[in-house]
């Protein structure tokens, strides 16, 4: 399954990069200071194109993905109270038991 969705989320990158390649620039960003892109200042602007809204859609998919694989391949803990009684018994059987020794302090009036 995880093999699956990372062969698909690679496409899906691959794709959007050619996508965004493909598109023409937009004379936006620092353009208009220099003397280019007129039409944007009045903030006239044309109808999305069907390359932007396959960038819009992949961009998309792209995130949804990074967020499923991620959840899959996050590495799960398991509580105490879920390893079996049995299991819990065995290996504190397999554990030596220490035992404690306390040193004796000698007596001081004893001969």
């Amino acid at each position: 399954m995880y093999s699956l969705l990372l062969g698909v989320y690679l496409i899906i990158v691959i794709i959007m990069i050619m996508v965004i390649l493909v598109q023409q620039p937009k004379e936006g960003g620092l353009s208009p200071m220099f003397g280019g892109g007129m039409e944007n200042i009045l903030g006239v602007r044309g109808a999305p194109t069907f390359f932007t809204k396959l960038t819009a859609a992949l961009g998309t998919l792209y995130i949804i993905l990074s967020l499923v694989l991620s959840a899959i391949n996050s590495p799960r803990r398991v509580k105490r109270a879920q390893v079996p009684v049995e299991t819990q018994k065995q290996v504190e059987q397999t554990q030596p038991q220490e035992q404690q020794t306390i040193p004796q302090i000698p007596e001081e009036g004893g001969k």
